[in-house]
């Protein structure tokens, strides 16, 4: 590839990137070792399921996928360039509890599981919270890092070790007011 090739190549990685920013209203946004190990710590040992919803580069998902083989792990992400680069790591971690799916998390007709985990742009928590309260059993639990979902009430908010943000914990079935 010539130098001229390689830059327009990378143009069109960050505009895509950034078209979809815009359009999801979230950016995509890793997590770090110690931050994952912490979350994957609040996942109850008798879960069987997780979602992430916005798994981006893959960082959660897989790390989920490697230290629980015991749980089946579905990373959901809409943005084209981080679902790639996850798909092409979950590749060479080759694990069989782990699967990435192309969605918007909001369009899935499917059931989330024991477990929903995210770490997403506060402007999506409103979505991310409609969503689980038509699609997820009473009992699951949902991990959200950083951003509460506006309306629901977390059984914990607990401060993050590894980093300034918060866990907000919430159990469906609970997690409104007076419920």
């Amino acid at each position: 590839m010539t130098d001229l090739s390689m830059l327009v190549f990378a143009g069109v990685i960050l505009a895509l990137i950034a078209i979809y920013a815009i359009r999801l209203r979230a950016v995509p946004m890793p997590s770090l070792a110690a931050a994952r190990a912490e979350i994957i710590s609040y996942i109850p040992t008798d879960t069987k399921t997780v979602t992430d919803f916005g798994s981006g580069w893959g960082d959660l998902a897989i790390d989920i996928a490697r230290h629980r083989p015991d749980i089946a792990v579905t990373g959901i992400e809409l943005s084209p360039v981080p679902y790639a680069i996850s798909r092409m790591r979950a590749v060479l971690a080759a694990k069989p509890n782990l699967t990435l799916i192309r969605a918007d998390f909001r369009k899935m007709d499917r059931d989330p599981g024991d477990v929903v985990v995210c770490f997403l742009d506060p402007r999506v928590m409103g979505d991310v919270g409609d969503v689980l309260d038509q699609k997820m059993r009473a009992g699951g639990i949902v991990i959200s890092r950083a951003f509460a979902i506006p309306g629901w009430q977390a059984f914990g908010e607990v401060p993050m070790k590894s980093s300034s943000d918060m866990l907000y914990l919430y159990r469906v079935g609970k997690h409104k007011a007076g419920a």
